[in-house]
């Protein structure tokens, strides 16, 4: 019976000369006959060329029509104005696609958003609406809640004003001051003081106080620590059933107990191993089949069942490590001694973290990854989730972590997002990733996937089998097996043994017949690839159609550009809603609290005692609050006049710079793509105001010249067309790109301007090998539509100015006043290392860069970047890096050296400090040797590590100190730009401060996190500080200051150059026959000489 219910489509209409109107019609479609009526219907509309359709909305009204929006978005790609489908978003039953022919208006943005949130705004806050499972926090029998956004912003407010910043954490860090001020505790240089210069506030932090019994004059509890080792090699899955088992042995009975499940049980009585082991510490253990019930013992079984037997029993051992008070930390975290933490410290933090994530780590339904972070997923009360697209989702999960800090430890709780494999039949999955790609991506997708598969063992004649199995890949020809590559069910044969028949002899089958014969299942889907689940020279072969994908499964790859702007949509919430996740209210507590067990809803009892009391500890469930100061902004100077930033920008229209770069000459190039221009060549009915290239480019050109940049020569536009971006045409299309450079360098130009019709990575890649390595001649990529787009066309111009002027030696801005102790014999150094990220070819090395200004204006940063092995954080090459930017120096400051150096090293976690020190520096101090001689004569040295990959966030508690205009109403209630925060979360032995330099645009704002490991200049607190702040305002291509100062973010931005000439190595090896990193003709760090010492990696 035909289905009537139609689907309702928007057009929405431009006419020429009323751009700022949308004329709406509407038509129904026969939703039984999508494929014609669609295509009909479009081509009748489109081929109406007055007025120009600028973006059609489609919604359907019924659920089943979900299922055809593939097929419906392949129907609309092919209509003849219709380019992309630019999003597509469920919202409860009903499905909203966009198609745009063109970016849509500012004005239709709103609208889209409030189309695809399925309701009227509610503020930035609630981007998504009910595109998250649930409808927010707390949370039914079925959870969820939230999606992207759930709300407005505001100061977060638990119900009660903010409490003073505690005094006796104040007092205990001004007398420490006084045993550490000049010393080196640990190695590290101790702190001078605490900062005392900007405005003084007060900012709750995601922090909760955790006191212990000898706090709260209650009986002590020690803690007892052991050990578990298992004969032979043990998987980690295995590892944690052998963990399960041994929880239930007797000799744990009336015990309290903690575990990570790998290695280390914590317990709050000492275990008598022996006498309930009769004398041995030793215990056998055999598992049950992974994922099915333990089998009935046999008097005989048959070989096959005792071998398996024998695989997975196991000999496990507890081995007591010793016992904890946790008295002397307190104590020690209390004294003003400067003396080094107590032995054992390290030992007892690790057991507090087993203690406090107990409950979320014995949970089936949330899944621990990485170090303490966890994440609800289906089936758990507390999940919440968007969808990502092609096969994946985004979960909101938790960070906990125990942190000792002067005068007392401390909880950091903070929300987190991650992208995970959707549960659901392997065959939906891989039809969501895109059932139509190559087979070998398909397969690198679904390599090592959790999979279930489940039914009968033998006909109808036992239960069903339920088993879990991990992915490999695809069926291959290996030993007996031979098929054809990516095998179906019909070609892949085996040899096959009914063990269970005595006497039977092994016959050839294939996995259609075996299944069919043995587990009376008829494959739908024979001539779909077969699974091998077993190991590579061991396989095992699974229909792909017996599967369902395992929840909870984390994504290790690179998003793409859609699945990235769809999580930043998902993580990015106001500060108070980030908040309420975590702490809530006490009558509503946040997420957090509750997946830890720390609280529940009023009424509800103390959850503590069944989480972490019993171990002597209880933890606040409100965030404490730290004394903070706003920094003011430093004075930016231009060419003619100086300007005082607001809210951490500044508009640098109709001004000079300081220094003007400069060219020889430049070209722009245009690179058209088979099927999309990069620029529209007349104006429309439908953009009327557009300019003709010709005018743009001289308008650029002037728009460059009024910024005081000398551009030499313009030589003729060039205007190129490539074949579509696909791999197939990657050959040809780089020898083209190396054509046009070879064009341009014959004309001696010495800069480029490509305009593009789109981003593509690939494309961009290509395009800077050949302009930084194989030629020598800067680029500079623009996107026509933005340059050609009249609004904001003034800003797009001003940032391509900056690139072009700082490319061509030049300084942009300045800033008046210069903080003491540096001075302009200071040079200033940014070190940092990126690694292979997964799914990178095999043996793809890191690349590490070193950054350094030239001179006292510390606008230009030169750069040495190396190649060196995969996953090393250490820099092998420093000491040459560290001469080849003092030799740059000396050429731009008459041969003299520096006398003072500062490093601002990035990337380096906070168990890597001392290997800074005793690998890295070394180097450092070789150079110096070779450069100044004796060490008498060596520079004074300041080593400072910036971290950004930190979980400490700060909340205002009064809207005048928060980033929020009421007269605009706008703003994103974050912290002020000039936040710094050195009290209440900070180390006892570590000189450290948390500085938010810029505005936080989206999102809960994270500071910079610094920490100086070496000090030989002697900063004092807030000189340290403010130049550090004041560094952040010379970033070079923006008019604004950065989150983490230039010379930790110019190293970056060369790390990511440098994955760029290694993109097909590191960034794009998405398919599962990747091929070994082959370093002897690969890129390995040589830049031309014509450009390697500028900045022309920005």
């Amino acid at each position: 019976m035909e289905d009537a219910t139609p689907l309702v489509v928007i057009f929405r209409r431009r006419h020429a000369g009323t751009s700022n109107q949308s004329l709406p019609r509407e038509t129904s479609i026969n939703r039984t006959k999508t494929r014609t009526s669609i295509q009909r219907a479009f081509d009748q509309i489109i081929s109406d060329r007055a007025p120009i359709v600028d973006r059609v909305v489609i919604i359907a009204i019924t659920e089943p029509f979900i299922l055809n929006i593939p097929r419906f978005l392949f129907e609309l790609s092919k209509c003849q104005e219709t380019q992309e489908a630019a999003a597509v978003a469920v919202v409860e039953s009903q499905v909203v696609v966009e198609v745009a022919t063109a970016a849509p208006a500012e004005e239709d943005v709103a609208e889209i958003e409030m189309a695809m949130r399925g309701g009227p705004s509610r503020g930035r806050g609630d981007r998504g609406g009910d595109r998250g499972r649930g409808t927010g926090p707390p949370r039914g029998p079925h959870g969820g809640g939230g999606g992207r956004g759930g709300g407005r912003g505001g100061i977060y407010d638990p119900g009660e004003p903010a409490p003073a910043p505690d005094a006796r954490v104040h007092k205990a860090e001004d007398d420490l001051v006084k045993e550490t001020k000049g010393k080196i505790i640990d190695g590290f240089p101790g702190r001078p003081g605490y900062g005392t210069q900007g405005k003084q506030i007060v900012l709750r932090a995601n922090y909760f106080v955790i006191a212990t019994a000898f706090e709260q004059n209650l009986t002590e509890q020690p803690l007892y620590r052991y050990e578990l080792s298992v004969s032979g090699e043990v998987s980690k899955p295995k590892r944690r059933q052998i963990f399960e088992e041994v929880l239930l042995h007797p000799v744990l009975k009336d015990v309290g107990w903690g575990t990570d499940y790998a290695t280390i049980l914590v317990t709050t009585k000492e275990l008598d191993i022996k006498k309930h082991m009769g004398g041995s510490s030793e215990m056998k253990i055999t598992l049950s089949r992974p994922g099915g019930q333990q089998q009935q013992q046999q008097e005989n079984p048959p070989d096959f069942v005792q071998e398996a037997r024998r695989r997975n029993t196991f000999l496990a051992s507890l081995n007591y490590q010793g016992s904890f008070n946790l008295r002397q930390m307190i104590e020690y975290l209390r004294s003003p001694s400067a003396g080094a933490m107590y032995q054992g410290s390290a030992d007892l933090i690790q057991m507090l973290n087993i203690i406090v994530a107990k409950p979320p780590n014995s949970s089936p339904t949330v899944r621990n990854i990485g170090q303490n972070k966890f994440y609800p997923f289906h089936g758990h009360p507390g999940m919440e989730s968007a969808n990502l697209g092609a096969g994946l989702e985004a979960l909101r999960g938790y960070y906990s972590s125990v942190r000792p800090t002067v005068g007392r430890m401390l909880l950091n709780l903070n929300a987190t997002s991650g992208a995970f494999f959707k549960p659901m039949r392997l065959f939906d999955l891989i039809a969501e990733f895109g059932g139509g790609k190559p087979l070998d991506q398909i397969e690198a997708f679904i390599r090592m996937l959790k999979v279930e598969a489940k039914y009968v063992k033998d006909g109808q004649t036992k239960p069903f089998m339920v088993k879990t199995k991990s992915i490999v890949g695809f069926a291959r020809s290996i030993g007996k097996v031979k098929v054809k590559r990516f095998g179906n069910a019909r070609e892949v044969k085996f040899s096959f043994e009914d063990r269970s028949k005595p006497g039977s002899s092994a016959q050839e089958i294939s996995v259609f017949d075996y299944f069919k014969r043995h587990h009376g299942i008829t494959l739908q889907s024979p001539d779909r690839p077969v699974l091998n689940v077993g190991t590579p020279g061991d396989p095992q072969y699974l229909p792909a159609e017996l599967c369902t994908v395992l929840p909870g499964q984390a994504y290790r790859r690179l998003l793409s550009g859609d699945q990235t702007t769809e999580m930043l949509g998902f993580a990015a919430r106001f500060p108070n809603l980030n908040a309420m996740s975590i702490a809530g209210t006490p009558q509503n507590p946040g997420t957090a609290l509750r997946l830890l067990r720390l609280a529940d809803p009023a009424g509800s009892g103390d959850p503590q005692t069944g989480s972490v009391k019993p171990f002597g500890i209880s933890v606040s469930t409100k965030m404490i609050t730290v004394p903070g100061r706003i920094l003011p902004a430093p004075q930016i100077k231009y060419g003619n006049k100086s300007l005082n930033p607001r809210s951490g920008s500044w508009n640098s229209a109709n001004q000079r710079f300081v220094k003007p770069g400069k060219f020889n000459g430049w070209q722009v190039v245009i690179l058209n793509v088979r099927g999309r221009n990069a620029l529209i060549p007349e104006p429309t009915h439908y953009q009327p105001d557009i300019s003709r290239p010709a005018k743009l480019i001289d308008d650029f050109d002037k728009f460059l010249k009024d910024y005081g940049i000398q551009m030499g020569t313009r030589h003729p536009t060039q205007e190129h067309l490539l074949e579509p971006l696909t791999m197939q045409n990657r050959e040809q299309n780089d020898k083209q790109l190396k054509q046009i450079f070879a064009n341009a360098d014959a004309k001696r130009a010495a800069m480029m301007l490509v305009i593009l019709p789109a981003n593509d990575k690939w494309l961009y890649a290509r395009l800077k090998f050949h302009g930084d390595i194989t030629y020598g001649i800067g680029t500079v990529c623009a996107v026509g539509s933005k340059m050609q787009k009249p609004n904001g066309q003034g800003m797009y111009f001003g940032n391509l100015a900056l690139k072009f002027n700082t490319k061509g030696g030049g300084v942009s801005h300045s800033v008046n006043n210069v903080i003491a102790p540096v001075d302009k014999n200071t040079m200033i150094v940014g070190i940092d290392v990126t690694h292979p990220s997964p799914g990178s070819s095999e043996g793809a090395p890191s690349i590490a860069c070193m950054v350094a200004s030239t001179d006292s204006q510390m606008f230009a940063w030169p750069g040495s970047i190396k190649t060196q092995k995969g996953r090393q954080e250490m820099v092998d090459g420093i000491e040459q890096m560290m001469n080849e930017r003092l030799d740059l120096w000396q050429k731009h400051n008459g041969s003299k050296l520096p006398t003072k150096i500062i490093i601002y090293r990035d990337g380096v976690s906070e168990g890597q400090y001392m290997t800074v020190l005793k690998e890295e520096l070394p180097g450092i101090e070789k150079a110096f040797t070779t450069r100044y001689g004796a060490k008498a004569k060596h520079p004074k040295l300041a080593i400072i590590i910036v971290g950004k990959r930190h979980h400490t966030r700060f909340y205002p508690t009064r809207e005048q100190d928060a980033d929020y205009d009421p007269q605009r109403q706008k703003g994103n209630w974050n912290p002020l730009p000039g936040t710094v925060v050195d009290r209440g979360v900070t180390s006892k032995i570590l000189r450290e401060f948390y500085l938010q330099a810029h505005q936080g645009l989206q999102g809960t704002a994270r500071p910079a996190h610094y920490v100086v490991i070496k000090d030989e200049i002697s900063f004092e607190a807030d000189q340290l500080e403010q130049f550090t702040h004041h560094l952040c305002y010379l970033f070079n291509r923006a008019t604004k200051a950065v989150s983490i100062c230039p010379p930790a973010y110019y190293a970056d931005l060369l790390c990511e150059r440098g994955r760029s000439y290694l993109f097909t190595a590191l960034a794009e090896n998405n398919t599962s026959e990747s091929k070994a990193f082959d370093s002897s003709t690969s890129w390995s760090g040589e830049i031309h000489p014509k450009i390697k010492n500028t900045t022309w990696y920005v």
